[in-house]
């Protein structure tokens, strides 16, 4: 028997009889192949195991579906380029759409000072400045830049408008950017800022 027609059979004892034995050795022959095919294109063997593991789920769960694949071994090459294609896209898009959030230098200025990117006296600065807006200005600041919350959460949990909390957050962002700024001697502010 040809690995082709072996392949056949493993696919086809899958989607007609859930045969389990068939679906391991099926990864088995696939697995590697596949993560290589799909570290290539994403770049990351953390990727492509991630997404090995989604195709073959996915053939799993829609195996009664599959009963009419011509060539498994083509199918499963394509679904992994599809999803390694997708994720790749995705992967792009959520870095862009995170750089996009960043409203102003502020953002970019309060680092965590546990992590040892910011000096003590910067730290202090920003607690100051954040500290320094009306209340429900704050709290907004915090939800949303401290404890991640997205715009539509804070909206809920304050109950107001999602536009509401953009509008107190642009505010917060300028009032902490200008604060910090202010209080800095120029020298730190300047390698603070360009760095």
């Amino acid at each position: 028997m040809t690995e082709n027609e072996l392949i056949k059979r493993l696919f086809l004892n899958i989607c007609e009889g859930g045969d389990m034995q068939a679906y391991d050795e099926l990864y088995r022959l696939f697995c590697s192949r596949l993560i290589h095919f799909s570290a290539a294109i994403t770049g990351s063997f953390h990727l492509a195991e991630e997404i090995v593991s989604d195709v073959f789920m996915m053939v799993w769960q829609k195996r009664r579906q599959l009963a009419d694949v011509e060539n498994p071994g083509v199918y499963l090459y394509v679904c992994t380029r599809n999803r390694s294609l997708n994720t790749l896209e995705q992967h792009r898009r959520n870095q862009h759409a995170h750089l996009d959030t960043l409203d102003t230098d502020a953002l970019a200025m309060a680092p965590d000072q546990e992590e040892g990117m910011i000096s003590a006296e910067v730290a202090q600065r920003i607690e100051a400045a954040i500290r320094s807006l009306p209340a429900r200005c704050q709290l907004i600041f915090r939800l949303v830049k401290q404890d991640g919350m997205k715009y539509k959460e804070v909206a809920e949990l304050l109950e107001i408008s999602s536009k509401t909390v953009d509008a107190q957050l642009t505010i917060a962002v300028k009032k902490v950017a200008e604060a910090i700024r202010l209080n800095m001697p120029h020298d730190l502010a300047k390698s603070f800022l360009f760095r």
